[in-house]
Parts: structure tokens; sequence; C-alpha cells
């Protein structure tokens, strides 16, 4: 172009605004066209890949998060439950532009547990960074090198050890409830919360606890009321962006519960980080027997020597409330459950006399493997009251045999419907421990039962967990009777991370 001419359009552009402005929105009008094109082309094409897939009717932009607007946590349960009966466990709804995929089928639940470009947390999950950021949120490279540094802390070698302060901490646990037998009506997972708190800090952290004894932190109360705060997030789009949230009264809120949290939390570092001083450990390893086996803090300590404090607190949290608060839940309710069934609880009483006698003797590894029904009512309790879902965000175009479903897809894994699936269980709604006779196990697809997850996102401490369980409830059994006026049919439900009874865990207990 002509210099001259330029410099005459340019004048012309000064002298004429009008033009300057209808350009620019001219080229704003065909971005956005470009942009909406764009946004429906991918949609369409998404909507072609799961075009098999039944679900609700959508709206445009929103697609269904009017369903679940202003709903409480009990309701949302419920809405997705009703939408699981109208359209089939395998359903799809849109979250605004995010898809969401329900799933409950075993072969599906399989397909993606073991597929590598599964393994990422969904995003909302970071909506708990500010109460924890470990193993059990984390995604991508933090979760792979978290992971290798938390599996040899389960080792079956230094559960074994474990054992001596599952023991004790069942038998403070036996004491402290004794004040209890006067009749009264008490929540017995106030008691347990302290006890796992206890097992966790003596085993895992190697350092002493005791909140049995002087119940300062109130850890499992605090954790809670975060955790109901926390996921009110998911149903209220407008609170997902942090800079909207951390203005609210909610946010005000949680923070507090979240201080005290990690103010425990802290505390169990620093006295361990003292010891590991006065005793000059320079691993991440501790002598058991004769071989060097890592327990979980002095491992965190050790790879993560510069990692500030604050940061530290939320690496080990999470350790806390899956290692402490999950089976607190777990046996709450088994000993509840046997409270209502008193035939389910004489079996299980008989089966430790049996195997333990009605002494103080210490319950060893090597017992309870000779305590199948207890373990078969334990089971029956995940079945009924593990995490009810898990999602996962798909790295790349997922094939789950007779479905493909594209990748930035939020998979939820619907534990709650393949746990009570008709055609696995024979009394889906009822609490029947013989479903896990070995002859009804081998009747099931493996993928039916899954309340420790599995594939490379499994619960690591399975194992560690099913071993605390069963002592804590069978030091309690062998000393006292339970009763629950409890009906299991009518009892309503807070989604915490398992199903926690609204009322709490309500029992009353007499000397044996």
């Amino acid at each position: 172009m002509d210099p001259k001419l330029s410099v005459q359009w340019v004048q012309e552009l000064r002298e004429s605004p009008e033009i300057v402005t209808r350009s620019l929105l001219y080229v704003t009008v065909a971005l956005l066209v470009a942009l909406i094109a764009w946004y429906y082309w991918k949609i369409s094409k998404i909507e072609r890949m799961i075009s098999k897939i039944p679900g609700p009717p959508t709206w445009p932009i929103i697609g269904n998060a009017h369903l679940f607007y202003g709903l409480n946590m009990q309701n949302l349960c419920e809405k997705q439950t009703a939408l699981m009966k109208e359209y089939g466990t395998t359903l799809r709804f849109w979250l605004g532009p995010y898809l969401w995929i329900n799933l409950a089928e075993p072969k599906h639940l399989e397909a993606l547990m073991t597929s590598e470009y599964a393994t990422n947390k969904d995003p909302t999950y970071q909506f708990f960074k500010d109460q924890a950021n470990g193993i059990f949120i984390a995604s991508g490279e933090n979760w792979k090198k978290l992971r290798k540094l938390v599996n040899p802390t389960f080792n079956q070698k230094l559960l074994e050890n474990f054992t001596e302060c599952f023991n004790e901490q069942s038998k403070i646990l036996v004491d402290v409830i004794e004040k209890k037998t006067d009749g009264s009506v008490f929540d017995i997972h106030d008691y347990v919360a302290r006890c796992t708190l206890d097992i966790l800090c003596g085993t895992q952290m190697n350092v002493n606890s005791t909140e049995q004894l002087d119940n300062t932190s109130n850890f499992a109360k605090h954790l809670l009321w975060s955790t109901e705060i926390t996921k009110q997030r998911y149903i209220k789009l407008h609170l997902h962006p942090d800079i909207l949230f951390h203005m609210t009264e909610l946010s005000r809120q949680n923070m507090k519960h979240i201080h005290h949290l990690h103010k425990f939390v802290k505390g169990v570092i620093q006295k361990r980080k003292l010891a590991r001083k006065e005793e000059n450990i320079a691993t991440d390893a501790l002598i058991i027997g004769e071989k060097k086996r890592p327990v979980f803090l002095d491992s965190v300590l050790h790879h993560y020597n510069d990692l500030p404090e604050d940061k530290l607190v939320l690496k080990i949290t999470d350790m806390f409330i899956a290692g402490s608060d999950t089976t607190a839940v777990a046996i709450s309710y088994a000993l509840m459950i046997m409270g209502i069934y008193k035939e389910i609880q004489e079996k299980v009483y008989k089966e430790v006399i049996n195997v333990i006698g009605d002494n103080d003797d210490d319950i060893t590894h090597l017992d309870l493997p000779k305590l199948p029904y207890l373990e078969m009512v334990l089971k029956e309790v995940l079945r009924h009251y593990t995490i009810p879902a898990v999602v996962r965000k798909l790295d790349k175009d997922q094939s789950i045999g007779d479905l493909t479903l594209p990748a930035g897809t939020s998979a939820q894994l619907c534990f709650y419907a393949v746990h009570r699936d008709p055609r696995f269980w024979k009394y889906p709604e009822s609490f029947y421990p013989e479903h896990f006779l070995p002859e009804e196990i081998l009747n099931r697809p493996k993928y039916s039962y899954v309340p420790f997850s599995m594939g490379p996102r499994n619960c690591p401490g399975y194992a560690f967990a099913m071993m605390s369980m069963k002592i804590v409830v069978a030091a309690v059994i062998r000393k006292y009777k339970i009763h629950s006026d409890v009906d299991l049919k009518t009892m309503e439900f807070n989604n915490v991370f398992m199903l926690e009874p609204k009322n709490g865990y309500p029992i009353q207990i007499s000397k044996r």
C-alpha cells in the first residue's frame, strides 16, 4: 500500500471514531460467532459419541444444572437416585459445558479403574485443597510420587507390628465408655473417632496421642463441619470460582474448622520432628524386626524435608482423614447395627470368644483370619455406607466395552448403585452379612464390590483398615452388650465422605 494512502486512511479513522467503533464491533461479533460455532461443533461431536447414553433433557447453556440447583447433599443423593431409576445407572448429564457420565456397571468400573488415562481426580476435588492436598486428591506426577512414597508404609510386616497399638487403643476405648453402662444413650462415634485418631498417630505417624483421654482437638467434628461446607460448592455453581467462594461467610466458617484440623496435624508433625532430632533419625525408615520399614510420617518428612510447614500439613492431613475418619465411621456403624440386630451381635460375640477368649489378652494378627463372620459384618457395612461415588477426569477418549467416553468427561463411578444392584445381591436393601460367604462372592463380578476402589488408585490402607476395625470391634463386643433403637429403613444421611446418619450413632451398652 502506498505510504501516503496509509497515512490518509489512519487520518480518516482518527476523524471518524464511529468507523473504529463499528470495526471493533464487527470483529467482536465475528469472534463471538466463531466461538459459539466452535463450541456447538465440539458439543455436537461429543453428543454423537455418547448418543447411546440416556439422560434428562438439557436446556441451552446450562445443560442439566437446573436439576441440581439449590439442593443440599441429602437432596442431591435423592435426585441422583431418582435419575438412575428413570434412565438407568449408566446416564449422562451436563453441568453447563461439563459432561458427567454416571457409571455403575462392573465392566465399566473395571475398564476405568484399571485405565492409565483415568487416574486423575475430577477438578472439583480441588475444592478440598484448603483442607488437605495429599495423595487422595492429587493427580498427575504429584499423585504418582506420593503413591510411590505411601505404598511401602502399608507393608504387611509393618502392619503386624501395629497390632500392639491397635490393642492398646482398643482397651482404652473399652475403659473410657465404661461410664456409659448406666443405661444412657450416647453417640458411639464420638468415642470411636478419638480411638482411631490415636491409632493412626501411634502407627503411621509414630507419635503418642492421647485424644481418647484428653479430647482436646475435636478433630472429627471439625472435619464433618468443614466437609459439609466444602461439599456445598459442588451444587452451588456460583461458588465454584475460588475468588467468589472466599468472599462468603461459608468460606470464613470453613477456614475456622480447617484451622482446628491443621492445628492438630501441625502438633503431630512437630512432635515427630523433635523425636527424630533426639533419636538422630536421618532416613525415612524404622527398624522393624531385621529390616527397615518406612512409617508414613517419617517417609514424608524425609522426602519433603525442605517443604514449608503449612504445605507439609496439607500433604499429611488427608492421611488423617482417610486413615482415621473412614474407619471410625465403619466401626461406629458396625457397633450400632449389632445393637439393632441382636442375632448378628451374638454370632460375632461367640466367634470372638471362641478365638480370643473373654479375658484381656491381645488380639494378634494370627487371630484375625479366624474371625470370618466379623469380617463379613464389616464388609456388609461398607457395602451399604462406603463412599457413594468417586469422580475421575478422563485424559483421553476411553473405550469401555460397548461405550466410548470422550476426553475431558467427568466419569462418576457410582459405588452406591452397584452395591445395591439386585443382580449381584440377594437382599440389596437389607443388612445381610451372608452376602460375603465364599460361594456368594464367586457368583458376583469382581467389580460389583469396590468400597476401597481398585486398580492404580485403590486405597493403599485396605489391610490397615480391616485389621484395626476387627480389633476395635472385637475388643468392644467381648466386654459389652449393645442395644440400639435406630431404624435403618428410615434413617436419613449426610453425604460427608461416606454416608453418615444425620442423627449420629446412638447406642446403649451394658457389661457382659
